[in-house]
């Protein structure tokens, strides 16, 4: 058990006697970690910066967590600001499943173990690289919108973005971070979010040594299955095929060789799939028989099924689909995880069980973890999502991709790390590739971005061996871009 210091307790009293309806400005505690052989010694920091306009009215109280390493110069340590996604989810999936020092013990394929939950010393934290500092975004966590009428403002991309980047300036000069190597890492919508705050953070003068996009996404016309877009079609099936594969689903030649399989299906789904989605309904009967039993043999599902989809089957229908004669659905986040419905008719799941496998361990290990080892004492809900629905995402299909562009193009230090889940049907890796691709980078810029894949889904963290592949590769990134 850590000591807390004095401050810590101090403020943790004084708030519990006084209103534990009010948040705690600012909570330290002292920790230490045994890592791979070593102790590393470290300062927890829980609390708020308010976040104003341009007149000086608090807008915002938005909550972080942060761990940064005793001792360490701060003039070369690097610093990570982290987030999740949503828009609109707390960073508790990241800080409580990899990020922290602390994580919530999950079973090693990342299913629910029985309650009560507990805490275990994360050996894969990225403190050993890093200093971490997991930020809530506007209304969810614990970060409050100082009025409401700030959600109109906040709750959008480029609001949301501005947020971050005030409190990413804020935090620096508080804390005397400015000469610190300087990184984001954001997780599914995250990756949306890290498009605008990369360009927003440069433009206010904070160039960045690179960014990690976990399961990310920067474009949601990847993702929208709307009448009249194929994209999504052609992304999802290399993901279709890969779940397909864990769950031993497909013939005795796809499942002999993975990697093999893989790029045989990238290929079709890149090209002949591709090519007869463009002619839609002139496709022939003959054409439309030949692509169903190819679309058929690389998910796993009936040629019958694929056809009666007319060629494009969604996400929604493949989670129902692929293992409705075992009476099991598949998860939406990570497709490797199963749940059972009332029945085994109708075209959707009724949950992912995915998401329900997870939730209650991180949210429950998270309260305890704040209260009782970082001190952080309030009767405040953390919100898990941000109350009420509302997200302005501009005209037409969300698109932060050119920003990201035009800051790789300022800043051609920036490197680019995109970590990327095989059975993540939320954000899939083609998607994030084929965004990546079609930025229009000149050949140096895109030297700086590189791609890293785990047998997992969104949360790929939650897999035990992707978690321990993902703290390596991580490190070795934060090395090389510092």
């Amino acid at each position: 058990m850590s000591l807390l210091t004095a401050l810590a307790l101090t403020l943790s009293l004084q708030g519990q006697a006084a209103d534990l309806t009010k948040l705690p400005e600012l909570v330290q505690s002292k920790h230490t970690i045994s890592l791979h052989g070593s102790t590393l010694a470290y300062t927890a920091t829980t609390g708020t910066l308010p976040i104003r306009d341009n007149d000086g009215n608090e807008e915002i109280r938005m909550f972080y967590a942060g761990y940064t390493k005793d001792g360490a110069d701060p003039d070369t340590r690097p610093i990570v600001f982290a987030f999740n996604g949503g828009p609109g989810s707390a960073t508790l999936w990241l800080h409580m499943g990899v990020l922290g020092p602390k994580r919530a013990k999950l079973n090693d394929d990342g299913s629910m173990p029985p309650a009560p939950y507990r805490l275990v010393e994360n050996q894969e934290t990225w403190l050993g690289a890093a200093d971490v500092v997991c930020i809530d975004a506007p209304g969810a966590g614990f970060s409050r919108l100082s009025k409401p009428e700030a959600a109109k403002k906040y709750y959008s991309v480029r609001g949301d973005a501005q947020a971050f980047t005030e409190f990413i300036r804020m935090y620096l000069n508080r804390n005397k971070r400015w000469r610190s190597p300087i990184y984001l890492a954001g997780e599914s919508y995250g990756g949306m979010r890290i498009g605008v705050l990369s360009k927003t953070l440069l433009d206010n003068g904070i160039a960045l040594n690179g960014v990690v996009i976990i399961s990310g996404t920067m474009n949601f016309g990847n993702l929208d299955n709307s009448k009249g877009n194929d994209q999504p079609a052609i992304c999802f099936l290399p993901t279709f095929f890969c779940t397909a594969y864990y769950h031993k689903r497909l013939n005795a030649r796809l499942q002999g060789d993975f990697k093999k399989g893989l790029a045989e299906v990238q290929a079709f789904a890149e090209g002949e799939y591709a090519s007869a989605l463009q002619k839609g309904d002139a496709l022939t009967d003959a054409q439309k028989e030949h692509i169903a039993g190819k679309v058929a043999e690389y998910t796993g599902l009936t040629k019958a099924f694929v056809l009666r989809c007319h060629l494009r089957v969604s996400d929604g229908h493949f989670y129902k689909e692929l293992l409705r004669d075992q009476g099991k659905t598949i998860g939406r986040l990570d497709g490797r995880l199963t749940g059972t419905d009332a029945t085994e008719v109708g075209e959707y799941p009724e949950t992912d069980p995915s998401s329900d496998a997870i939730t209650p361990p991180i949210v429950s290990c998270l309260y305890d973890y704040y209260s009782r080892e970082l001190g952080y004492i309030t009767d405040q809900k953390y919100h898990v999502y941000k109350p009420g629905g509302g997200w302005e995402f501009g005209e037409g299909t969300a698109d932060t991709s050119e920003d990201f562009r035009a800051c790789l193009a300022a800043n051609p230090h920036m490197k680019v790390l995109i970590c990327c889940g095989y059975t993540d049907m939320a954000c899939t890796f083609s998607g994030i590739k084929y965004t990546m691709d079609h930025m229009d980078m000149p050949v140096e810029a895109r030297k700086n971005i590189e791609y890293s894949f785990y047998m997992a889904g969104h949360m790929m963290y939650i897999d035990t061996p992707s978690r321990v592949k993902l703290g390596h590769d991580v490190e070795a990134f934060i090395k090389r871009a510092s």
